[in-house]
Formats: C-alpha cells, sequence, structure tokens
C-alpha cells in the first residue's frame, strides 16, 4: 500500500492514543455494515412467526432474553472490526480476505448463537424462558458446545490477523509508538480470547456428560484476561 502523508495523520481526529486514520468508509466497510444488519434480521426470524394468540405472544416476549444476548454479541463484533476500520483505514485485498473471513464466520454461527443463547436461560430458569432447539442427548450438546468454540476461535484468529497485519504496516500507517503499542495489546488480548475458545472445546471434550453445560463457562474468563492483560500493557506502557 501507498504510504500515508504526515500531513494528513496529523489533520486525523484523535480517539484516546489513535489518530483516526479511517473516517472515511470504504465499500467494504459499507458491505460488512449492511452484512451485520442482515445477521441481526436473522436473529429475528430465525424461530418466530407473529403471535396469533395471547399465549404465543407471551412465548414470544419470553425469547427476548436469548434475542438480546445474540445481538449484543453482534454489536461486539461489528464495533471491533469497526473500531480496527477507523484506526487503520486500510483498504487493500488482504483487509477485504480479512473482512469476508469475519463475515463467513457470523453467518455461518448467526443462528448456533441464538441457540446456544436460548438454551442458557432456558437452562438457568429450568425452562420457564424456553429453548426452541431441542436436544435429544448430552453427545448432541457436546456438539454444540465444540461447534460453538471453534466458532470463537475463528473469530479470534481473524481480529488477531487484523491487529497482525496493521502492526506490520506500521511504515506506511506512520503510527507512532503508542499506537503501535496498542495495535500489540488488541492482537495479544485476541490471542488470549482463542486459547480460552480452545478451553471451552477442551472441556467439551472431555466433560461428563452431566457437566458438559459448564463447558460454556469458560467463556467467563474473557473478562478477566482482557482486564489483566489490559492493565499490565498499560503499566509496560507508562
Amino acid at each position: 500500500m501507498t504510504s500515508l502523508k504526515q500531513e494528513f495523520v496529523d489533520n486525523c481526529p484523535v480517539e484516546g492514543v489513535f489518530r483516526m486514520r479511517g473516517l472515511d468508509m470504504t465499500r467494504i466497510e459499507v458491505f460488512v455494515d449492511a452484512a451485520f444488519a442482515f445477521a441481526v434480521t436473522m436473529l429475528v426470524i430465525s424461530f418466530d412467526a407473529i403471535p396469533n394468540s395471547y399465549d404465543e405472544m407471551i412465548l414470544a416476549i419470553k425469547s427476548i432474553p436469548a434475542f438480546i444476548v445474540a445481538v449484543v454479541q453482534l454489536v461486539w463484533i461489528w464495533h471491533t472490526h469497526n473500531k480496527w476500520s477507523r484506526r487503520y483505514g486500510l483498504d487493500t485485498t488482504y483487509t477485504v480476505v480479512l473482512s469476508a473471513a469475519l463475515l463467513i464466520v457470523v453467518l455461518i454461527y448467526v443462528y448456533p448463537m441464538r441457540i446456544m443463547a436460548g438454551g442458557m436461560f432456558s437452562w438457568f430458569t429450568g425452562g420457564y424462558l424456553p429453548s426452541n432447539f431441542t436436544l435429544d442427548s448430552s453427545d448432541e450438546l457436546r456438539a454444540m458446545f465444540i461447534f460453538l468454540g471453534i466458532g470463537f476461535v475463528a473469530l479470534s484468529v481473524v481480529f488477531v490477523q487484523m491487529y497482525r497485519y496493521a502492526a506490520s504496516l506500521e511504515k506506511e500507517l506512520l503510527l507512532n509508538g503508542a499506537e503501535l503499542h496498542e495495535t500489540q495489546t488488541v492482537q495479544w488480548l485476541w490471542a488470549g480470547a482463542a486459547v480460552i475458545g480452545g478451553v471451552s472445546i477442551a472441556l467439551a471434550l472431555v466433560l461428563p456428560n452431566e457437566f458438559v453445560p459448564f463447558s460454556g463457562f469458560a467463556f467467563a474468563l474473557l473478562g478477566p484476561w482482557f482486564s489483566m492483560m489490559r492493565a499490565r500493557r498499560d503499566k509496560s506502557r507508562s
């Protein structure tokens, strides 16, 4: 890619330690935004028809928590990609490949995300909040957790590659020391997230049948990992 001019970088608005090099939306960003909007639409229409009675309305209302959790996950993924785009403003063949890979993962896993969110609430509430998906055995549940874990690992690897690619273009993007440090920090955050996804897969593989639902609790490690690594990296920068 062509190196940015220092004058352009100096005139970019600043958020945190970063100069936002990509505020002008590229065609791939427009496409990604449209695909995420479509994914949210898929969550709305994936299972439910228009209620025809009061009981069906109550059943639909009970599905709202699972829908919210699934949408929050999608918004988190979209926001992460959006922040990367705004920070670096990259529009190369490789960024198109990475963005396409992200969309493939999201669109493949949009149904499982809703399914697993519904199952989680049904499990927590003893069936009061319903799940629209039926599993006939612990082995099927085990397979669902493995499938979901693989998707999360794939998602994390894509984000690692995005930030790794941006770091490799340090000179072309005119990244200063703080910006490069932040780029490498986010790369480490998502590398750790991929490991946590692997832990969830391993637990789903080895736990006894009655404990298989607990393999999803591995994702609770994301909060401590992100907080610990962020604090450690911020301390090393100072």
